[in-house]
């Protein structure tokens, strides 16, 4: 039998029909992995605040669409019956986090990581952190070591570690905390009204000057979901410019152009292997210049 994946290699179309065959166990996967840690953050303080109520259910609905999930669409219709009950929206999430972790097993360093990812989401959807959440975060952050090379996992951890020196989260060291989870699975539902999953992170030191990006002979990589266009016709205005551009991240990358939402493919829930590959050369001194698609589209268009 011919392995598909070998005799398509390089030929699928970004975020096409072929693709989403090959990566549906993957990425039913990881939405549920995030879709878990993110409940196991909200109940991380040992209780549920009514600010939760709505970023809460602006998640549920962003997994109910992505996995057809009868947990999801139950604690939607729960949620407005309980609307001053949070003790009971507590006690209906600890079920489902119960029942089903029973049925998904963490596996993987990619489930362990897209749990955290969750989980980090989960606490700070309502832009306040714990003492309680303090504490579970920094176990979480200990277990997770593939990732703690991550300068981006390094500064919230030390955030956390500050924070909870003595005993009590300060409203400044609850902000420091939100903004470096930021960083990872980008603004919370509460300011954005937009679930969190399919967020790209805040990208730490991005160009925010379009004038400053070079076009001609130097290289580009693209990355995402861009709502600019097809990375064809992208590709194209770039080459238009003098500009070049690859598929992998390497040192001689000039340009790593991130699109506004998350690939659909991406091994993990908020970044891929060539974010994750820029932020470890940035780490060293030498990798590409981090640009997101409104600086890109506005350079492009100027």
């Amino acid at each position: 039998m011919v392995d598909v994946r070998k005799a398509v290699k390089g030929e699928l179309a970004h975020e096409g029909a072929a693709l989403a065959r090959i990566h549906a166990r993957a990425n039913s996967r990881k939405a549920l992995a995030y879709w878990l840690g993110f409940l196991k953050g909200i109940l991380a303080s040992d209780d549920v605040e009514l600010a939760e109520y709505a970023p809460l259910e602006v998640e549920a609905l962003k997994f109910l669409e992505l996995l057809q999930d009868p947990d999801a669409n139950e604690l939607i219709d729960d949620l407005r019956i309980w609307k001053n009950e949070p003790n009971e929206i507590y006690d209906i999430i600890e079920n489902i986090v119960a029942m089903r972790s029973q049925e998904f097993v963490v596996e993987t360093s990619k489930d362990q990581i897209n749990e955290l990812y969750g989980f980090c989401a989960g606490i700070a959807c309502d832009n306040r952190i714990t003492a309680e959440e303090v504490e579970k975060l920094l176990s979480k952050l200990e277990a997770c070591f593939l990732i703690q090379e991550d300068v981006r996992v390094r500064n919230l951890q030390n955030a956390a570690e500050r924070s909870i020196a003595d005993g009590r989260i300060t409203p400044e060291e609850s902000d420091d905390i939100c903004k470096w989870i930021t960083h990872l699975v980008g603004d919370s539902a509460t300011d954005t009204g937009i679930a969190t999953f399919g967020n790209v992170g805040v990208l730490e030191d991005a160009l925010d000057d379009h004038s400053a990006i070079v076009f001609d002979q130097r290289m580009f990589v693209l990355t995402g979901r861009f709502t600019l266009g097809p990375r064809k016709a992208i590709q194209s205005m770039i080459a238009e410019r003098g500009g070049a551009f690859k598929k992998a991240v390497c040192r001689h990358t000039d340009y790593l152009c991130v699109a506004a939402e998350a690939s659909r493919d991406w091994k993990h829930s908020h970044e891929g292997l060539k974010i994750r590959r820029a932020m470890e050369l940035r780490s060293q001194g030498r990798g590409p210049a981090l640009v997101n698609e409104g600086v890109l589209t506005q350079a492009l268009t100027a």
